[in-house]
């Protein structure tokens, strides 16, 4: 009867251990689940809004329906850091990183790849995070799925990091991208700016010498 009762205590507490570990960023990367959530849209309500994702491994598919549908398609293992959007309106596109979307000063970069995902991260925000049930630290949860997803996406889109299956995968959790080493893109406008300042700092030390 004492066995019993040990048995038992024992799996109540690593049932209890485990809910309350967080999700690694490993198990997140090899996650494959699909997740659709539905709520009252525009026009008072007449219209259902549609918020899904289908995520196997790297690969990621955002399905957002407002009025008309828009998905994105992202693969986070593959270089280079791009997007690939289908719209109703505007059939297929590819949007290809080719600078910090928040630059230096501040300000956001308005290419078409930047307003991509911005927009892609405002759906996932507003429509995923704020109504998604559950624990957003468990990968059986809409919340975990949702948050594992978010966090994957703003790693590879705005950090442009890539990921892989088969090596030792970044924190995810972590917002200090100095930590994790040099991005394997380079991100051509940020160079030029820095070039710019760099001549200019040297064109006014050759006429101070002068």
């Amino acid at each position: 009867m004492g066995f019993i009762k040990f048995n038992l205590f024992f799996l109540l507490l690593v049932s209890q251990v485990s809910a309350q570990t967080r999700f690694s960023p490993k198990s997140c990367l090899d996650s494959v689940y699909d997740m659709k959530m539905v709520h009252q849209g525009p026009l008072f309500g007449l219209l259902d809004q549609e918020f899904i994702i289908n995520k196997k491994n790297c690969l990621i598919h955002v399905t957002h329906k407002k009025y008309f549908p828009i998905e994105w398609f992202v693969d986070v293992c593959r270089e280079p850091v791009h997007i690939k959007v289908t719209s109703a309106t505007g059939g297929v596109d590819v949007a290809k990183k080719v600078a910090l979307c928040q630059k230096f000063d501040k300000s956001q970069d308005t290419s078409d790849f930047c307003s991509q995902y911005y927009a892609l991260m405002d759906v996932i925000q507003d429509d995923g995070l704020i109504f998604a049930q559950g624990d957003r630290d468990d990968l059986t949860s809409d919340h975990g799925k949702t948050f594992c997803t978010y966090l994957l996406l703003k790693k590879y889109l705005n950090d442009a990091i890539i990921f892989s299956r088969y090596t030792e995968v970044p924190d995810i959790f972590s917002n200090d991208t100095k930590k994790m080493g040099p991005t394997p893109s380079v991100l051509i406008q940020d160079v030029e700016i820095l070039k710019e300042n760099q001549e200019v700092k040297m064109e006014s030390s050759s006429s101070i010498s002068l």
